[in-house]
């Protein structure tokens, strides 16, 4: 099948190219060839994308038994694309009502507030991972295939593990649903109400991603690790 097919039936899954950095472009190349040019296995698109077509049919298994550094890849680049657009966007989005007419300023002030306190929790969260986790998961599949010798996995890792992270993993977009909540019960719209109602589906559209990736860390990443932190000490123990 050739990759343009697959967009077109699909176009949300322009987000799994842009995460995996596939460029755009592909004229009629199929869907291996781009895989191929990308040095990307071509299951691990593949899951993806029916997970995008089939939200009912969450592909975990197949998941863990991929490579964890492409979805390393797929979760940093989503790292990327909420603090640098689509939070930076919302933050704009409520910026610009303060303009607007027929809004209480103090409304538009705590939904800042609330909003920029959100974002440094959600900053917070991603430095852990970025800084700590995604390292620490790469560094263990370094040492499982030999690029990184045991010895020197085990004295930077001493007191590290995957279930340390999950002691402090929080599912971040609570907050963010709690916000969309806070705009439709308790503020009332302009009457031009065009840009209020964009700012709701855009929040909708981040809680909704952020959703999304949690269940990947969740339900993917923690037990595809777990696994990997397994066969290592099995590995340690035939030295």
């Amino acid at each position: 099948m050739k990759m343009s097919d697959v967009v077109q039936f699909n176009f949300e899954v322009l987000v799994v190219l842009q995460r995996l950095q596939i460029p755009f472009g592909f004229k009629d190349k199929s869907i291996q060839t781009v895989c191929d040019e990308n040095d990307m296995p071509v299951e691990f698109f593949l899951q993806l994308v029916q997970w995008f077509n089939e939200r009912e049919n969450f592909p975990q298994e197949q998941l863990i038994r991929g490579d964890a550094e492409w979805l390393i890849i797929y979760l940093h680049n989503t790292h990327q694309y909420y603090s640098h657009y689509q939070i930076p966007r919302i933050e704009k989005e409520i910026e610009y009502l303060e303009k607007m007419s027929g809004i209480p300023d103090q409304s538009v002030q705590l939904m800042l507030e609330f909003f920029r306190g959100y974002i440094r929790e959600f900053t917070e969260h991603i430095e852990d991972e970025e800084n700590t986790t995604f390292p620490y998961i790469l560094a263990l599949s370094d040492a499982l295939s030999g690029r990184l010798s045991k010895e020197k996995f085990h004295a930077r890792y001493k007191n590290y593990s995957i279930d340390k992270y999950l002691d402090h993993h929080s599912d971040i977009e609570e907050k963010v649903f709690d916000l969309q909540s806070i705009l439709l019960k308790h503020l009332q719209p302009p009457a031009s109400s065009f840009q209020f109602t964009n700012l709701i589906l855009e929040i909708n559209r981040l809680g909704n991603d952020l959703k999304d990736h949690t269940l990947l860390e969740e339900n993917v990443l923690i037990p595809k690790v777990r696994q990997m932190e397994r066969e290592l000490k099995e590995q340690s123990l035939h030295l």
